[in-house]
């Protein structure tokens, strides 16, 4: 019956008020209990009869007979106890003989001037004492009407029936309308966020792609938010994935279309022998080449992307790692009239996969060898700082528009494929691999460039400290 959110707020809402209730009427029953106010008005009662008897007798020597008719007659008009003991605690006078007896012996001489006793059967009196000028205690007392009597009091009974009653129960009324219509709005502002969410969550799985409103408390607030941000992220990724396939496809259908038209040329006789067929045999290679490259791409974008890739990490020699990759591109920077300039410092340590982060440069250096116009440079420069190792890849080539820089690492993204100056076109899929091969390797890689001044990408690796152990240590120290 209870299952929504809405109506279990509505319950404890309901639960809490009767419970508020509740306490309110135990503690206007201990109140009651222990009923201070008519202890109070007892004991200004007491005060004002011993005023009197103290405005009667002061300065007279009545008779003992004319002093206790003057007690019993005070006693009867205020209703209360007059008591007389002698000075060594005797009793002399009282005023309700029948009453139960209040034993002073040995306590008169320390009675306060107010307060509280008990009797022989334990029942409580209030009092008010006066220190005659002839050494006599006169005790002035009333029942105490507070606790189990009180409970037990016609008069109470009474009281709380017609007086307390009544009111105790129209505000309970009141409270538990007003708690009902704050559950209903506080359900509401809860409920009718996640309500929504259900809702467009269902949508979602048939394609549709609503944002939600963000309202409501802040966790409701945040929990929306996040839903939206995860629908704009599977919008992009329904997006990104219906463009890989075309982009695949496009790929692939270019040297599969120059490989059908070749071979279908050999076939039906109308490429024959001699340079003609050395010219087709050369494109359909070319073409095959494309392809396997472009394969081998996505086969590593895709094991990236599974988590599969498995990096075969160990120390590297950073400097001389990059050194290498400079010599290699030396001949092609030769032959492009480009001036390869490496400026590589002493580097600290670093783990990672050597064959990946080499992959990694050469695609950078060779990227900017290709994009550098004749008589430009690169520059391959690296540097320890704040416990980072720093590769920057820097040419002087036409640069890469400002509209272009955030999707660079796209794939299949090219800003301008006529760019290369081999001729030979680029899958759109290297920068891409760099970013997951040196993400996968705790590091950033980033991209700045002004249009016409050239373009530098930058690598930051994590080095390893003095005191840390190596990955290669650690497989040496679970191995024994």
């Amino acid at each position: 019956m209870f299952t929504s959110l809405r109506a279990r707020l509505w319950l404890t809402y309901a639960i809490l008020i009767l419970l508020i209730l509740s306490i309110l009427a135990i503690g206007v029953l201990i109140y009651v209990i222990r009923n201070p106010q008519i202890d109070r008005q007892a004991l200004t009662r007491l005060d004002a009869a011993l005023t009197l008897i103290q405005r009667q007798v002061n300065g007279r020597n009545l008779l003992v007979r004319d002093r206790q008719a003057l007690f019993e007659r005070i006693g009867e008009s205020f209703q209360i106890r007059l008591i007389l003991y002698s000075s060594q605690g005797e009793l002399v006078l009282d005023s309700q003989p029948e009453s139960t007896e209040i034993d002073l012996t040995d306590k008169v001489s320390d009675l306060a001037q107010r307060g509280q006793l008990t009797d022989i059967e334990g029942e409580s009196w209030l009092y008010s004492s006066w220190k005659m000028a002839n050494g006599d205690i006169l005790v002035l007392s009333l029942p105490r009407q507070g606790g189990l009597r009180l409970l037990r009091s016609p008069y109470l009974r009474e009281t709380l029936r017609q007086d307390f009653l009544p009111t105790f129960i129209r505000a309970g009324l009141v409270a538990f309308v007003l708690a009902v219509i704050f559950a209903a709005w506080m359900g509401n502002w809860i409920a009718g966020p996640l309500q929504e969410m259900e809702r467009a969550a269902r949508t979602l799985s048939a394609g549709e792609y609503q944002q939600i409103p963000v309202k409501g408390p802040d966790e409701v607030r945040a929990l929306a938010g996040a839903y939206n941000e995860m629908v704009g992220q599977v919008k992009a990724f329904q997006h990104s994935q219906r463009d890989f396939v075309a982009n695949v496809s496009h790929e692939l259908k270019t040297p599969l279309t120059s490989i059908q038209g070749f071979s279908g040329a050999i076939l039906d006789g109308t490429v024959e022998g001699g340079p003609a067929l050395k010219k087709a045999a050369g494109i359909i290679k070319t073409e095959a080449d494309r392809m396997y490259r472009l394969v081998v791409d996505l086969l590593d974008l895709a094991r990236f992307d599974a988590g599969t890739v498995e990096l075969d990490r160990k120390e590297i020699d950073l400097e001389n790692l990059l050194q290498r990759v400079g010599a290699q591109l030396i001949p092609q920077a030769a032959q492009a009239q480009v001036d390869l300039r490496l400026n590589i410092g002493r580097l600290p340590t670093c783990v990672g996969d050597e064959d990946r982060l080499s992959q990694v440069f050469t695609n950078l250096v060779d990227n900017a060898l290709k994009h550098t116009p004749p008589g430009g440079f690169v520059n391959l420069t690296a540097a320890s700082r704040n416990g980072q190792i720093l590769v920057d890849v820097i040419d002087s080539g036409e640069g890469i528009p400002e509209e272009h820089l955030p999707r660079i690492f796209e794939r299949f993204y090219k800003v301008d494929g006529s760019r290369r100056k081999d001729g030979v076109p680029s899958t759109g899929l290297g920068l891409a691999i760099a970013q997951q091969i040196i993400q996968a390797h705790g590091g950033g890689i980033s991209v700045r460039s002004v249009l016409g001044d050239g373009t530098a990408f930058t690598v930051a690796l994590p080095s390893v400290r003095s005191d840390d152990l190596t990955i290669a240590e650690k497989k040496d120290k679970l191995s024994s």
